[in-house]
């Protein structure tokens, strides 16, 4: 859209809200479609994963592409309670990945408990449904 929100008219408001309703439409079926997809694509990428893994195959070449199983290490923190000390007592938040857990905080802030760093900012979405 070319003119400012500020400036719009109802009609104009209208139009986009109609305009915006099919682009929401068009990418919720889109997005159907492909959790469909992703879902055999999930099936046959852990069979596939099983089969070269039990069968101790490097790779598989088929149709000049070269398929092979990367293993990647990730963390796992096993212990939570040792984790956590260690954190505590070296002072090293450094260890952690820093997002505010939603529920926990709501959960304070309801509680009357308030979270010293932590303000509440709105985020603005749009509903839809029958009138």
């Amino acid at each position: 859209m070319n003119i400012q929100p500020e400036e719009a008219t109802r009609e104009q408001i209208e139009d986009a809200i109609a305009e915006w309703r099919g682009a929401r439409e068009l990418r919720l079926s889109i997005e159907k479609e492909a959790a469909a997809v992703r879902a055999t694509e999930t099936t046959l990428k852990d069979f596939i994963v099983a089969a070269m893994r039990s069968q101790v195959y490097e790779a598989v070449v088929k149709g000049g592409r070269q398929t092979y199983v990367r293993t990647t290490q990730v963390p796992v923190a096993e212990d939570r309670q040792a984790f956590e000390a260690y954190i505590l007592a070296e002072g090293d938040l450094s260890l952690l990945q820093f997002r505010p857990a939603v529920g926990a905080i709501k959960e304070r802030l309801e509680a009357g408990v308030s979270v010293p760093g932590i303000t509440m900012l709105d985020t603005y979405d749009l509903g839809d449904k029958k009138a």
